[in-house]
């Protein structure tokens, strides 16, 4: 009996009590950082510990097997490759569409409003669909391609936390595939800086000349 006492003890804490709804909130106040930060060197550096947070959560919840491909993808892959992207480029972040208080302000009130729509809607106390609307929301209201990966990123990082019984091959496919569009992406934004200095969307039609 011990054992079993144990283990509904710990689905109990990690479900209920607290590991995973504090981990939760504390990712998904990273997550809203890293949209608002101008400075890509501490992006790089938030995105690499929100992968470790990412890669706790995972492991609270039993998925062993499958934070393989995501702690790779989110603490190694994606940090890396975007430092090293601005190391060679420029460190501040291009003009938003939307200023950058009424960014943040917009920002705070869609994720409360898809947190309660997830709440009390689809009866869920994850932060997926948060996650989910935080991505979005920097596809389309910012216009530095290295903001673009970033918004995808954290799409894949929803994903994963969406579909938790995803096997080890199709989380593994999942982040490659996500992989794969990061470097095309910061591929044209290494070559629209050495065109225009710029890494904003805006240029992006200047390439084909």
């Amino acid at each position: 009996m011990l054992p079993v006492e144990y283990s509904s003890s710990k689905i109990l804490l990690t479900e209920v009590g607290g590991i995973n709804p504090i981990l939760s909130v504390i990712i998904l106040i990273l997550a809203v950082v890293i949209i608002e930060a101008w400075d890509f060197r501490i992006v790089s550096v938030l995105l690499g510990i929100l992968g470790v947070l990412l890669t706790l959560e995972s492991i609270l919840e039993g998925m062993i097997i499958q934070i393989i491909p995501l702690a790779i993808f989110s603490i190694i892959f994606i940090p890396v490759v975007l430092y090293f992207l601005t190391a060679r480029t420029k460190n501040a972040e291009e003009l938003p569409f939307i200023s950058r208080w009424l960014s943040i302000a917009l920002l705070i009130i869609l994720v409360t409003i898809s947190y309660a729509i997830s709440f009390f809607i689809l009866g869920s106390t994850g932060i997926e669909w948060s996650l989910i609307s935080v991505g979005i929301f920097g596809l389309l209201s910012k216009t530095d391609l290295r903001k673009t990966v970033t918004s995808l990123a954290i799409l894949t990082y929803s994903i994963h936390l969406l579909i938790p019984a995803f096997d080890v091959l199709i989380d593994g496919m999942l982040m490659l595939f996500s992989g794969i569009l990061v470097l095309v992406l910061l591929i044209l934004g290494q070559r629209l800086f050495l065109l225009k200095e710029s890494m904003s969307t805006r240029d992006l039609r200047d390439l084909k000349y």
